[in-house]
């Protein structure tokens, strides 16, 4: 399907917004959004995101929720860029409907190696025998590449229906593109704390020594990264936004 110059942009804006919500050197992006229709029309929102950190040794997923605690950033100001980006996915989904005269449900949004993909899904979530907390475990195993083993029976379970399940595996939308490479700055300001710092430090070295990376490089890029200016630069970018009713769920795990 091919999209509109206006959805193109868009989708430039969605981008700079992530990349402005994580405040470190990030390999992957993966993001999900649904909307759903209660009684008399209610429109409702749930949306969740995660970026794996750059770095010579493998990074667990992080959830955007978790970066106001881990660096110390101010947390009215990180939710209000949280909540510029889902009323540029509300844009999105308005502006998807008009030109295509349908409009989807559900999407995910994944980027990795200047790649950018998003997958559009219409699945009937208000009837779905799957619920927010499940689709958001589906979500972390599929996308997150979190081993079965990691969750709980019941969890696992879940995720075996759904994976065995062909009405919810199918994708009837997508869009690539390549990002052009480009030197991107961060727009919010952030200071790791100290005492996170070092335990983070001590962990990979641990890690470095049973996985016989070596050493002197592990500390050589940690004092590295110490010296990283950390200044605020600018404002964030403002995208076109509707009014915002957005119920984010970042309550989930």
């Amino acid at each position: 399907m091919k999209d509109t110059q206006d959805i193109k942009k868009i989708y430039t804006g969605i981008q700079h917004q992530l990349n402005n919500l994580i405040p470190e050197k990030w390999e992957s992006i993966y993001l999900y959004a649904a909307v759903m229709y209660q009684l008399n029309n209610l429109e409702t929102w749930e949306m969740y995101f995660y970026y794996i950190p750059k770095g010579i040794l493998k990074k667990n997923p992080i959830n955007v929720y978790e970066v106001p605690n881990r660096f110390n950033v101010d947390e009215e100001e990180y939710l209000e860029l949280v909540d510029n980006l889902c009323n540029t996915i509300k844009t999105l989904h308005k502006e998807y409907k008009n030109v295509y005269n349908k409009e989807w449900t559900n999407m995910v949004i994944a980027i990795k190696d200047s790649q950018f993909l998003i997958e559009y899904n219409d699945d009937n979530l208000i009837k779905s025998k799957y619920r927010s907390k499940d689709r958001h475990i589906i979500f972390k195993h599929k996308y997150l590449n979190i081993a079965l083993q990691s969750f709980s029976k019941k969890e696992r379970k879940i995720i075996q229906e759904y994976l065995d399940d062909e009405e919810y595996n199918m994708v009837y939308d997508r869009y690539f593109e390549y990002i052009p490479k480009e030197e991107v700055r961060n727009y919010i300001k952030y200071e790791k704390d100290d005492e996170f710092e070092e335990n983070i430090y001590s962990t990979q070295l641990m890690e470095a020594q049973d996985s016989k990376v070596g050493i002197f490089r592990l500390i050589w890029n940690w004092l590295k990264q110490k010296r990283i200016n950390k200044k605020k630069v600018g404002e964030p970018i403002r995208e076109p936004m509707l009014d915002p009713k957005i119920q984010i769920l970042s309550d989930i795990f």
